[in-house]
């Protein structure tokens, strides 16, 4: 018999942003099929003029939105008003029909879960994908980062894009026995296709901000480009350091062989992706990356630093690796290497694809994410034996 479970979010596509956390409504559509259930977004909104709107929105696909408009958004009214929606939303849902709770996002929906849990006395599951655990928030030690820790130390069960976000979230919180499970993001598959560049195509889409790295990485390209590397380059997305990067392209040997291709959506990443030879990164931190793990399932190679969420599913063979992300003479040697390798003919598509294909498969996601399931039920459950042989025996004795 299937568990049910109630899938709540913090982020999640609504009437104000439609792309936002649209990665964990892919998520939870694969999960729903391992375990039916129902999906309600949970979030409190900035707006100014207003003290506490409430609204209860219909989002499709069996999705309920139960948003609050409110100017306290943020801190600790912000938490507080998250603390209070999150219940409504869970009463309105009549949480007792389901047998287990996943939460997306802890923070701020279970920034007070320790006053409300017994409340509900339902297995709850977290899922987490934030990288801001990584900077710790940029919050100095004290007690609003040992408020946002609260969550993982009450021993439920963790899911996790990666080993290191879990590694992450465990010295963010100061625990280390957090009962952690890896669940990778649900990754588009569109499987490799023979290409015939002469030269190869070089392509990274991306929200361009200063996490993301991308200065020192055109000039790499640049100085590749100087010195005799044949290549073309098509850069998408948007982001505060797209002028930037236009004015850097223009005054150098980048221009003439650039394409900047604006946002893109999923079908048009996908044709691109079909005729790349490789596909580009160079940021700071990341939690899984889809962009990256998108396009080994489409057969194409990565170019950038080492970064341990990566490699915890790129190897060698998939990954054209330069030491240092923030130095431009190292793009420039590892783009000229992967050039050679290019004109070689060194690099094997369909092995690349094969190879991600077994990693990402969803029949393995759901798999894993079925045991935590199963192990949570049978933690309630065995919570709940034990305590009926505690009552039986204090009732026996004399």
């Amino acid at each position: 018999m299937h568990p049910t479970v109630l899938h709540i979010a913090n982020w999640y596509p609504n009437p104000w942003n439609p792309n936002e956390g649209n990665f964990i409504q892919e998520q939870v559509r694969v999960l729903r099929e391992e375990a039916p259930g129902a999906i309600v977004a949970v979030q409190v909104r900035p707006a100014e003029r207003k003290v506490a709107e409430v609204r209860r929105v219909d989002l499709g696909q069996g999705t309920t939105g139960y948003f609050c408009l409110s100017r306290f958004h943020k801190g600790r009214l912000g938490e507080i008003l998250s603390t209070l929606l999150l219940l409504y939303a869970l009463f309105r849902e009549k949480f007792w029909r389901y047998d287990v709770l996943h939460v997306h996002i802890a923070q701020p929906l279970l920034s007070q879960m320790h006053l409300w849990k017994r409340l509900i006395g339902k297995p709850i599951v977290m899922t987490e994908h934030w990288s801001a655990y990584h900077y710790g928030f940029h919050l100095p030690d004290g007690p609003a980062k040992r408020r946002m820790g609260r969550p993982f130390r009450q021993g439920f069960p963790l899911l996790a894009v990666s080993q290191s976000l879990l590694d992450d979230i465990a010295l963010f919180a100061g625990q280390e026995d957090v009962s952690g499970h890896v669940v990778p993001n649900v990754v588009p598959f569109h499987g490799a296709r023979e290409v015939s560049n002469h030269v190869p195509v070089l392509f990274s889409a991306n929200r361009w901000v200063p996490i993301k790295r991308p200065i020192p990485m055109l000039q790499g390209l640049a100085l590749a480009a100087e010195r005799g590397t044949r290549f073309e380059l098509v850069l998408g997305g948007d982001g505060e350091l797209l002028d930037e990067m236009r004015a850097l392209v223009a005054d150098s040997a980048l221009a003439g062989r650039t394409t900047f291709a604006g946002w893109m959506s999923r079908d048009e990443i996908a044709r691109q992706l079909a005729r790349s030879d490789a596909n580009l990164f160079n940021s700071d931190h990341e939690t899984f990356s889809i962009a990256c793990a998108e396009a080994l399932g489409a057969g194409v190679p990565l170019v950038g630093p080492y970064i341990p969420a990566i490699a915890e599913y790129a190897g060698t063979e998939d990954w054209q690796r330069l030491e240092d992300g923030s130095n431009p003479e190292d793009w420039a040697q590892a783009i000229t290497q992967f050039a050679a390798r290019h004109k070689r003919g060194e690099i094997d598509r369909a092995a690349i694809a094969e190879r991600a294909a077994r990693r990402f498969s969803t029949s393995a996601l759901r798999k894993a994410y079925r045991n935590v399931l199963d192990a949570a039920l049978e933690r309630k459950n065995g919570a709940r034996q034990a305590n009926l042989r505690t009552t039986r025996n204090m009732a026996d004795k004399p």
